[in-house]
């Protein structure tokens, strides 16, 4: 077994923080993740079979929110493709993304 391969990846997006909330637990439902999505929490934590992710929200304005995903498992190519993949579902609407 490998050692554990972390990845984050942050953008912000314009968008509000309501918004960006639903997008995200949207994003990692799809995907097939279980976790907490609770509506008042900045951060989802999230996990699958092979792969823990924390994706957190932050409002900075009313029109923008910037956004931070980690993705981290004992396996480098899934850890890198969950952590670039829920970035690229939530921000799926337009956002400049910026890799980390």
């Amino acid at each position: 077994m490998s050692r554990p391969s972390l990845y984050h990846y942050v953008t912000v997006l314009s968008r509000s923080h309501a918004d960006t909330q639903t997008d995200t637990r949207i994003a990692l439902q799809k995907r097939g993740f279980e976790g907490a999505y609770l509506n008042d929490l900045w951060e989802h934590f999230a996990f699958n079979a092979d792969t823990l992710v924390l994706v957190t929200n932050v409002p900075l304005s009313p029109s923008q929110t910037y956004v931070h995903v980690i993705a981290t498992s004992n396996n480098d190519g899934l850890a890198a493709y969950w952590a670039a993949q829920m970035l690229d579902e939530i921000s799926s609407r337009g956002a400049d993304i910026e890799h980390v």
